[in-house]
């Protein structure tokens, strides 16, 4: 019984671990975390999995270049960039409206105007943590 389970479970957190672990290392580290899984599938007689795994391996091989890596990191950035900049405007105008509504002094719309400029300000924060992410990955991909 505890080898059908693992032998159902090792598959599936392989998967669910290799698309976050995809973008951000070099081509002949994902070659090689592809090899590993080909081994565990054999070991587990997974002919589906090792059907999937060698096309990932093949195509791994002929298109995964380390520029073509960092050519996303760098675009990952730059996106995340453009992210931060937005939120930034966004938090700003979320201001100028808190601003209004405290010259007007009315209560309901002061409220409003502080729960938006909250929500622009979490967004601005999430929007940071991406670019920090972005960043640090890109780093890791350049070495």
């Amino acid at each position: 019984m505890n080898k059908t389970l693992l032998a159902a479970i090792v598959p599936f957190a392989l998967t669910v671990a290799s698309p976050a672990f995809a973008d951000n290392v070099d081509c002949g580290t994902k070659i090689r975390a592809i090899e590993t899984q080909i081994g565990d599938a054999q070991k587990y007689g997974n002919t589906n999995r090792i059907a999937g795994l060698q096309d990932a391996l093949a195509n791994t091989k002929a298109h995964c270049t380390n520029t073509g890596l960092a050519d996303r990191a760098d675009r990952k950035v730059s996106d995340a960039r453009r992210d931060v900049e937005k939120a930034q405007v966004d938090v700003r105008e979320a201001e100028d409206k808190l601003r209004a509504a405290r010259n007007d002094g009315k209560d309901k719309k002061i409220r409003k105007a502080e729960r938006n400029l909250a929500d622009k300000q979490r967004k601005l924060r999430e929007k940071t943590a991406d670019l920090r992410s972005a960043e640090a990955d890109r780093a890791a991909v350049k070495g």
